[in-house]
């Protein structure tokens, strides 16, 4: 309106003048300044009505829409490593866990005292601090957030205990297995009747399978000493668990296994992790005895509701055996190899007391791998234990057992795992059908079989295994080596874990965790439709002094600014859909489908930055509206949240109570549904 009304002033002077009859030069038109910005925020009551009308409920006025608290920690780097790089804080243990997010870090050296302020997930109340050395390898220790400090002095106390400290172990003359104790497994069975005219196709998979000599061998219950035990066809003492191993068990294990074994309410195990891990492509599961001290192995977990029909074997020869080998023909010799028994499921879950799909984490029993000499499935020889150290270099192999023992049409043991017939013994076809009984492998490559049988073969179609994944996850973790069974069709990989001590070379690997992403969402008009998307930011603390920001959508037709971002191309005279090359403010930038890469930048920070300080939040100004949209404040209306994840935004026009279906919950009452950003509704976000 201003610019015609100057216009017609104008045009009046000019009439005028001709009607007297001056001879007058037509004038310059004056300037026409910028149009002033004018406030056009809606009253308070139109923004509550307009919130009533798009979300159908009303707020908690307590509400102050943070899923993130700062605090500061005290960090001491005295985890017994020989270098220490850096300090981080983390939401979980990393090993096996994708999820995983450091919080903050510092570089140090080994001794020295940090201090670090970092940004806390309301649904994190039990932190991880680590100790990083030059090549990556972590020591983690536990602590609460809003701890003062946290040292790693605790966890260094639940250190491998040293293999050379073992007690005693008995006269390996009187440890002796004998042929009558040496039984065909089930692969074995299933191989040799696969093909014929009256068995059931089910397991014609074992043709040809080269399965046919695989043995079970076991020591004859006899030998031992005062310490050492020799039962069950295995060789165990009783150990017990301080409260500093127990706590370290909590720290490594909880993330991947915890009290409910990673159901359908917790995280599932991440195969592409477990089968791209150091210790699957260097050796294909394999420890590498150091020939030193003797393997010893001890279950710390029990969560199969069949351990009571379970036992653990394990395996070794030199690799030099595979020397000139095809894979066909490496994997024939690996399948032929003797499986000696180590680990008696029942009889250690007996004497921890722990119940049948009870996830707590206990240690009573440690079990010792003897070395007989290199024997063959085919040895019919009774044997003794050679040495209670396997030769430097061998490599070590798991195989867990399944026998439930129900269609055996005789026993041939007393022993629960010794039913198996031995040579040249008939047995029930119904013996080596049975989808119960079989045996998996940590080597993923001896699983084919057995991944195709009814039952297994779920794991296979619903749960995303390969025919040739590993049945098991091997991890270092302060000091100690961990091995975790996957026998059946969930996947989780916590059927039965084993804390390995002793002589092995270090299978400690180094670890890649992602920072943690915290995301900024914005409505930028008052009466908005609260899709939060007219504005995306995501931002990763590198470190105490480096924050990298990254604008990654813009689904607002308003011209917008960037404030508290003062970089060289993230700042606050860069208009928001110009940083992405475009000029007309009307189009959709990755709201509707990717179609433009995000805008970064690293920003230097003070070391007690926190993305919770109000007055250093990034925030926006729209100046089509002329006003500010900051993150919203107690019992304001959500036209600005910080979410402290990777979050997948809302597409265009969809509110995000639509999105995420415990939004309102949450609105409605803040200590409830406080991880409703983890469970986005399918094809209602951006998730390219």
């Amino acid at each position: 309106m201003k610019k015609k009304l100057t216009f017609a002033f104008f045009g009046l002077v000019l009439l005028s003048g001709c009607s007297k009859g001056l001879d007058m030069p037509e004038p310059e038109p004056a300037p026409i300044p910028d149009p002033t910005p004018v406030d056009n925020r809606a009253t308070q009551e139109e923004i509550d009505a307009n919130v009533k009308k798009v979300f159908g409920t009303t707020f908690s006025a307590d509400q102050s829409w943070s899923s993130t608290t700062k605090y500061t920690v005290s960090v001491t780097a005295d985890a017994p490593m020989a270098d220490i790089a850096k300090v981080q804080i983390l939401t979980e243990a990393p090993y096996f866990n994708e999820d995983a997010r450091v919080l903050n870090e510092i570089s140090t050296s080994k001794g020295q005292t940090v201090q670090l302020t970092y940004d806390c997930p309301s649904d994190y109340t039990d932190l991880v601090a680590a100790c990083v050395d030059s090549k990556g390898i972590y020591y983690v220790a536990p602590f609460k957030a809003g701890d003062a400090s946290v040292k790693f002095t605790q966890a260094a106390q639940a250190r491998t205990r040293a293999a050379y400290d073992l007690p005693a172990l008995p006269d390996t003359a009187g440890l002796k297995m004998k042929y009558k104790n040496s039984y065909l497994t089930y692969n074995a069975m299933r191989a040799q009747k696969a093909g014929q005219e009256d068995e059931d196709t089910i397991i014609n998979p074992w043709k040809d399978s080269h399965w046919d000599n695989e043995r079970i061998w076991m020591l004859s219950n006899e030998g031992g000493n005062g310490t050492w035990k020799v039962e069950k066809s295995a060789i165990y003492r009783t150990v017990t668990m301080t409260d500093a191993e127990k706590q370290g068990l909590e720290t490594i294990l909880t993330a991947l296994g915890g009290k409910k074994g990673r159901d359908g309410n917790f995280k599932k195990m991440n195969l592409n992790t477990i089968r791209t891990s150091p210790v699957y492509e260097l050796t294909k599961n394999y420890l590498v005895a150091d020939g030193k001290a003797p393997i010893t192995v001890a279950p710390v977990q029990m969560l199969s509701s069949e351990i009571n029909n379970s036992s653990v074997y394990y395996y070794y020869f030199n690799p030099n055996e595979l020397n000139g080998k095809s894979e066909k023909e490496q994997i024939t010799f690996l399948k032929n190899l003797p499986k000696f028994k180590c680990i008696d499921s029942k009889l250690t879950k007996t004497a921890s007391g722990i119940g049948l799909g009870v996830g707590d984490y206990f240690k009573v029993h440690e079990y010792v791998l003897p070395y007989f000499g290199d024997l063959k499935s085919t040895d019919t020889l009774d044997v003794t234990v050679k040495s209670f150290v396997i030769p430097e270099g061998y490599y070590v192999g798991f195989m867990f057992r399944k026998n439930n023992g129900k269609d055996w049409a005789d026993s041939f043991s007393t022993d629960n795992d010794a039913i198996s017939p031995s040579k040249g013994t008939a047995y029930s076809k119904k013996s080596y059908q049975n989808v119960d009984n079989g045996e998996v492998y940590a080597d993923g490559r001896l699983n084919k079989e057995i991944n195709q049988y009814p039952q297994f073969s779920s794991a296979v179609t619903e749960k995303g295994m390969k025919l040739d994944d590993p049945r098991a996850a091997i991890f270092g973790a302060n000091q100690r080596a961990y091995l975790m069974f996957e026998e059946g069709v969930d996947v989780n990989f916590v059927d039965l874990i084993v804390e390995i001590n002793g002589g092995l070379k270090e299978v400690d690997a180094a670890q890649q965790i992602n920072n943690n992403v915290y995301t900024f969402c914005f409505e930028d008009r008052n009466l908005g439709d609260y899709d939060m998307n007219d504005v995306v930011i995501k931002a990763e603390r590198l470190n105490i002094t480096q924050v990298k920001y990254s604008v990654v959508a813009c689904g607002a037709h308003d011209e917008l600014y960037l404030r508290n971002i003062n970089g060289q191309t993230l700042n606050s005279s860069t208009e928001i859909h110009q940083l992405f090359g475009v000029d007309n403010t009307k189009t959709f930038i990755n709201t509707q489908s990717k179609n433009y890469e995000p805008v970064s930048e690293v920003i230097t920070v003070d070391p007690s930055f926190s993305f919770t300080d109000f007055s250093k939040q990034v925030y926006i100004y729209n100046k089509t509206q002329n006003y500010d949209v900051k993150m919203s404040q107690k019992g304001e209306d959500p036209h600005g949240i910080m979410i402290p994840s990777d979050f997948k935004y809302p597409t265009e026009l969809t509110c995000i109570k639509d999105a995420y279906t415990q939004f309102n919950s949450w609105g409605e009452n803040p200590v409830t549904s406080t991880n409703w950003y983890l469970d986005p509704v399918s094809g209602k976000v951006f998730d390219k």
